[in-house]
């Protein structure tokens, strides 16, 4: 299996009542270009306007040290207790990294303290590993 080109990765942070609203995170839905919201099928991040990229990298390594940075400084905010145990955290890292290494999308949540959500999306691009027919947004 061939790895991608590039990966996109994706930041989203909000209400979850946001993120309840199902039907704006599909492609059919008009709201969908606009929607900055995790879309319901990760690879379709694609689909969206290029502004919606957090960062671009060449390879997996660059890519789950994002993550990895990102969930660090994240951590601390989350609501569970146990999402935030060293081990707990080292685990997700891991997954990440194996799973960016055989070229496929990766996608995390996390209920933080109030009512929000965090979804941190990492995107195989050029060809995507679920749909290879999915353009590259920077196109």
């Amino acid at each position: 299996m061939n790895t991608p080109a590039h990966f996109h990765a994706y930041r989203w942070q909000g209400e979850r009542r946001t993120l309840d609203r199902e039907a704006d995170r599909r492609p059919a839905s008009p709201a969908f270009a606009g929607n900055p919201c995790t879309p319901m099928t990760i690879c379709h991040w694609l689909l969206r306007p290029a502004r919606a990229i957090a960062h671009t990298f060449h390879n997996a390594e660059e890519a789950t040290d994002w993550f990895c940075h990102e969930l660090r400084r994240a951590a601390p905010d989350f609501a569970a207790d146990q999402e935030r145990q060293p081990e707990r955290l080292d685990a997700k890292a891991d997954y990440i990294e194996r799973t960016l290494a055989l070229g496929g999308d990766t996608h995390a949540g996390w209920y933080l303290r109030g009512t929000a959500f965090l979804t941190l999306d990492i995107i195989g691009c050029t060809a995507n590993r679920t749909d290879p027919a999915l353009p590259c947004p920077l196109r």
